[in-house]
Order: structure tokens, then sequence, then C-alpha cells
């Protein structure tokens, strides 16, 4: 997924279920920059990892997402994310 450029439209995301903000309330935000991460076999930089569809691949994109509410930036893995119109 393409970064977007300065005065580009930000796109919307639920951020998953399994994350302990979605559960306290804070589960919209936007989309401020998207990295990937390399795995390595003994590197589980998330504790999400066994529960992703993707977790055989080399690397992942993950969301860096500043939510609604708190105005904190969340990373997750943006494949679990569900597009919020």
């Amino acid at each position: 997924m393409p970064q977007p450029q300065n005065g580009a439209q930000t796109m919307r995301v639920q951020i998953p279920a399994y994350t302990d903000r979605w559960m306290m309330g804070d589960r919209f935000g936007d989309v401020v920059k998207v990295t990937r991460q390399k795995l390595t076999p003994g590197k589980m930089a998330l504790r999400a990892a066994l529960l992703t569809e993707n977790r055989f691949k080399k690397d992942r994109e993950i969301a860096h997402v500043l939510l609604d509410k708190s105005g904190k930036v969340v990373r997750v893995i943006l494949a679990d994310c569900t597009v919020a119109s």
C-alpha cells in the first residue's frame, strides 16, 4: 500500500479486535504511516502474530494508526485492519 503524500487523503481504518485499545473503545483512526517489518525466526514483535493468516510470510506491513479518542499512535498489522468509510 502506498503511503499518503503531503496533502493526500489518509485512509480511515478500524483496528483489530484483539488489541487492548479496541477493548477500551478506541477503535477508529487514520493511517499515518505504513512500514515493513522483516520477520526472523526468534523475533515476534507483535503479540498477535500467531492470529494472522500471513504469519508465514517473510515480511509484513505495519500500519501506524492515529486513534480518534486518545490521540495515540498504535502499531497494528495492516492486513488485520478493516477499512472504515
